[in-house]
């Protein structure tokens, strides 16, 4: 992370790690030496973060919330960028767009940037209302799929089925 600060702070490299309007610079395009030193910092994090996460994680309670929660993640994951181009599109019909269109030059762009989140947020929620059940295979259109009923091996009525037998063994 102290690469990456001294990149951003004194190399001139900008210190967001995406494209945003108004700066000559992107460091993803293409890939900049400071979007490398964020990434490491970032695989690190993740490292250092490894053991207690695990360990929040043997709560009953906590790892239901996040498995829950990922019951959902492709969702999101797909139509994250769809609620946040029908958020600006539809922002832009009012004009100006601070924070999401403009240049990026302080704690004023910070608080606009955040106020955006709740209105993000409630678009995502619309697409996932709309297209999980289809995703999870919830939708009108189920598949026609023929099941077939497997007889039982032969042997002692009662007792589990053992492995199938493999092929050329």
């Amino acid at each position: 992370m102290a690469a990456t600060a001294v990149l951003v702070a004194g190399a001139g490299y900008p210190a967001s790690m995406v494209g945003v309007p108004g700066v000559a610079v992107s460091n993803l395009d293409p890939p900049t030496l400071a979007a490398v030193t964020f990434g490491l910092a970032q695989c690190g994090l993740a490292l250092l973060l490894r053991e207690p996460l695990r360990r929040l994680m043997r709560r009953p309670g906590v790892w239901a919330a996040v498995a829950l929660a990922n019951l959902s993640a492709m969702t999101i994951f797909l139509w994250h960028q769809t609620a946040l181009m029908a958020t600006t599109a539809t922002g832009l019909l009012a004009g100006r767009l601070p924070g999401l269109h403009t240049l990026p030059d302080g704690p004023g762009w910070v608080a606009a940037r955040l106020a955006w989140l709740p209105v993000f947020a409630l678009v995502l929620a619309g697409c996932w209302v709309a297209f999980h059940p289809a995703e999870r295979g919830g939708g009108r259109r189920r598949s026609h799929v023929v099941r077939t009923h497997r007889p039982r091996r032969p042997g002692r009525a009662g007792t589990p089925r053992g492995p199938e037998p493999r092929v050329g063994a």
